[in-house]
C-alpha cells in the first residue's frame, strides 16, 4: 500500500498538483483502490487502478451519465497512470447514513435515479450477453461449491446454463443502460442545484441489460437488510413509473436476475476469501443464502429450486 501511495504522490507532484494529505478511503472487492487528498483548497479523491481499460471505461460511461444523473466530476485523467482525480462526495454514502427514519426516502431516491439512467438512448454499451450472465453464475460452482468432483460440478454448470438460457429467452423486458452494481456503498445523498439528488460511483462495468437488474441490487443487496414490505413498495414505485412494462414479465425477470446476481455474489465472495485473504466479505454470506433460497422458492422457479436448494450447503467456509 505505501508503494501506491509513493507512486501517486510522484505522479500528482510530477504534475505540479499540491498534495497535503494522501490517505486510503477504501478498496472495493476489485483490485481497485481509493484515496482522498487534501490540496489547500479542497478535497478530492483518486480513484487508482492498475488495469487501465477500466479507467478509459469509467471515463466513457462517466460521459454517457452525466447529463441524466449525479456523478462525480473527473478533475485529471491520469489513467496512462493509473490514476484518475475525482470530485469528492463526502461522507454522505448510503450505507453510512442509513436510517429506519430516511430508509424510505433516500431508496425511493435511489429509484428515481435507476429510472433516469434507463432514459438514456442507445447509449454505445457493450450487451449484458447470455455468454456474460454464465460466466457470472459459474462462479458459484468453481468457487461457492466444495466437497464435489469437478465432472458433477461440470454437469451441474451445463444443466443449469441451459435452465437460464432458456428462462432469459422467454422474458420479453426492455433492454437498458444497467450500472450493474447498484447499491448502498456505491451511493451518496446529495444536495446539487437547491435539490437532493443520489449521487453515483463505481458504474465503469456499465452494459445494456434488463431494466430489472439494478433494482435487483439495490433491493436484494448482499450488504444490509431490506425488509419485504420496502422491497414491495420499491417495485410498485418503479413500476408506476414503468406503466408499459407488464407486470408478469417484469417479476419473472426481476426473480430470475436476482438469482443470478445472488450466485454470482456468492461465488466472488467466496474467492475474495480463498484467493485474496478478504475474508471481511463472508459475513454477507448467510444473508445473500438466504435471498438465493428465497427467490428460488417462486413460482416457475421449480427447475431452479431443485438444482441449486441441495447445494446450499456446500459452502468452502
Amino acid at each position: 500500500m505505501e508503494e501506491i501511495r509513493s507512486n501517486i504522490k510522484k505522479i500528482l507532484e510530477k504534475e505540479k498538483i499540491e498534495v497535503k494529505k494522501l490517505s486510503l478511503l477504501a478498496g472495493d472487492a476489485s483490485n481497485r483502490k481509493y484515496f482522498q487528498y487534501s490540496s489547500s483548497r479542497k478535497n478530492y479523491v483518486i480513484m487508482y487502478d492498475k488495469n487501465q481499460k477500466n479507467l478509459e471505461d469509467f471515463i466513457k460511461v462517466t460521459k454517457i451519465l452525466k447529463k441524466f444523473v449525479v456523478v462525480p466530476s473527473i478533475i485529471h485523467d491520469f489513467s496512462k497512470q493509473s490514476i484518475l482525480v475525482l470530485e469528492n462526495f463526502g461522507p454522505t454514502k448510503y450505507s453510512e447514513i442509513i436510517t429506519k427514519k430516511n430508509r424510505k426516502k433516500i431508496y425511493r431516491l435511489a429509484v428515481d435515479t435507476i429510472v433516469d439512467i434507463q432514459k438514456i438512448r442507445h447509449p454505445n454499451l457493450s450487451k449484458y450477453s447470455l455468454k456474460m450472465f454464465i460466466a457470472e453464475s459459474n462462479l458459484f460452482f468453481d468457487w461457492y461449491l466444495k466437497n464435489l468432483k469437478s465432472t458433477e460440478i461440470n454437469l451441474l454448470k451445463k444443466e443449469f446454463n441451459l435452465l437460464f438460457k432458456s428462462y432469459l429467452s422467454s422474458i420479453d423486458i426492455p433492454q437498458v443502460l444497467v450500472h450493474r452494481d447498484f447499491h448502498v456503498d456505491n451511493l451518496f445523498y446529495l444536495s446539487k442545484s437547491n435539490s437532493v439528488k443520489c449521487g453515483l460511483i463505481d458504474y465503469q462495468d456499465a452494459v445494456i441489460g434488463p431494466c430489472t437488474y439494478d433494482l435487483v441490487s439495490l433491493t436484494q443487496d448482499a450488504r444490509i437488510d431490506v425488509s419485504k414490505q420496502l422491497e414491495y413498495e420499491l417495485i410498485n414505485y418503479f413500476l408506476e413509473a414503468n406503466l408499459k412494462i407488464k407486470r408478469e414479465d417484469f417479476m419473472l425477470s426481476y426473480y430470475l436476475m436476482a438469482i443470478q446476481r445472488h450466485m454470482k455474489v456468492l461465488g466472488i465472495f467466496c474467492r475474495l476469501s480463498s484467493r485474496d485473504n478478504k475474508d471481511q466479505y463472508l459475513q454477507h454470506l448467510p444473508r445473500v443464502k438466504k435471498m438465493l433460497h428465497k427467490n428460488l422458492k417462486k413460482k416457475k422457479f421449480e427447475k431452479f429450486y431443485s438444482l441449486l436448494s441441495p447445494l446450499l450447503n456446500h459452502v468452502r467456509h
